[in-house]
């Protein structure tokens, strides 16, 4: 599995999960912070831990999650 952090609009859970399950990733589990950044905008954080199947598929899901408009970070990797 991976773990990613991603930082979103509000209410935009469905849609991260959508991408990634269009992109055949299987998510096992999803963290929820919600924060106010220093210029005031609500931003939400999701650290999502997720199932791939080998380095290529996780980065056809991180693709897929960059031409969606996010900017994943990877936390870390585990085999």
């Amino acid at each position: 599995g991976s773990e990613m952090c991603i930082e979103t609009e509000p209410g935009e859970l469905l849609k991260v999960a959508k991408v990634i399950a269009d992109a055949k990733g299987n998510v096992i589990k999803i963290d929820h912070n919600q924060f106010v950044s220093i210029n005031r905008n609500a931003a939400v954080e999701l650290g999502i831990t997720l199932e791939a199947f080998g380095m290529e598929h996780k980065e056809e899901i991180l693709n897929a999650m960059r031409k969606a408009g996010y900017n994943p970070k990877i936390i870390q990797t585990t085999m």
